[in-house]
């Protein structure tokens, strides 16, 4: 493989952002696919002073390089960045040729309300505790919830213990950046003083918890129906007794109604009959 590699690079400084926990590409190549390179360096200045990147070990397991199967391909490949990471990064061969490209590392930074955000409940529901980075694609680093009562703090998230056991969760795998904290079946015991924190920046929260009170028996059977709809009168009226004896001693409603009118016919015999004696 002849000739020395010539870098194809651009005289300003390459600008890349990507966000904590991405992965990124650093390239760097020869003009010339058939050329290789007498000397591979990437060095970075991010801490303040030029250091090797291949022999840190602040990247160890989590540098790629591409040049052994394509001489002609220096790109630097990093994973799972930090936001230490940030800073200029330089390829250079055997010449005075050299590319920078200057990674951008966002971090997340929490959106924050002036003072102590207040968040009111009653027990036996659950709480969504607000706590998101300005940036949702922003994977935090370092995330902790907190809980201070008695003015002593307890880890609730990611490590859970005591009372928060299996109760506390956050809201949404699908954005890295919201780190709101749900909590189930809440008790007057949970209310106290939240902290989400995320490496040196936080946010404070207050819940207070109240005990719910239940509606009585009787309140909630209480009738509302308006007087003009107040149901009717359940008296009923009986029907004659003569009717009533007929009917309970069965046969046909036809026969009923003979019967009834022969008894009629008797009683008017009988009242004539005591007329022509008086």
């Amino acid at each position: 493989m002849g000739g020395s590699c010539a870098l194809s690079a651009d005289d300003n400084v390459t600008e890349i952002t990507r966000h904590r926990g991405d992965s990124v590409l650093l390239p760097c190549s020869c003009s010339h696919l058939n050329t290789k390179p007498q000397k591979l360096t990437w060095v970075t200045g991010r801490t303040g002073h030029w250091t090797e990147v291949l022999n840190d070990e602040h990247y160890s397991g989590r540098l790629q390089l591409f040049n052994k199967t394509s001489p002609a391909n220096l790109s630097l490949f990093i994973s799972d960045l930090r936001v230490e990471d940030q800073g200029i990064y330089r390829c250079s061969t055997g010449s005075q040729e050299h590319r920078d490209i200057r990674l951008y590392v966002k971090g997340c930074e929490l959106v924050k309300k002036t003072g102590v955000e207040h968040v009111t409940v009653f027990t036996g529901e659950s709480v969504v505790l607000p706590c998101v980075c300005t940036d949702l694609q922003n994977k935090p680093q370092g995330l902790k919830w907190e809980v201070y009562r008695n003015n002593h703090a307890q880890e609730i998230y990611p490590k859970q213990t005591g009372r928060h056991r299996n109760r506390v969760k956050l809201v949404s795998n699908n954005s890295p950046g919201n780190l709101s904290l749900l909590i189930s079946h809440l008790t007057e015991e949970d209310q106290g003083d939240y902290t989400c924190s995320v490496q040196a920046d936080r946010r404070d929260l207050r819940l207070s918890v109240k005990e719910r009170r239940e509606t009585s028996t009787h309140s909630r059977k209480t009738d509302t129906t308006p007087p003009s709809e107040q149901p009717q009168s359940k008296t009923t009226h009986s029907p004659p007794a003569s009717s009533a004896t007929t009917l309970e001693q069965g046969g046909r409603c036809g026969e009923n109604v003979i019967i009834e009118g022969h008894q009629d016919r008797k009683r008017k015999q009988k009242d004539q009959v005591s007329v022509h004696k008086a």
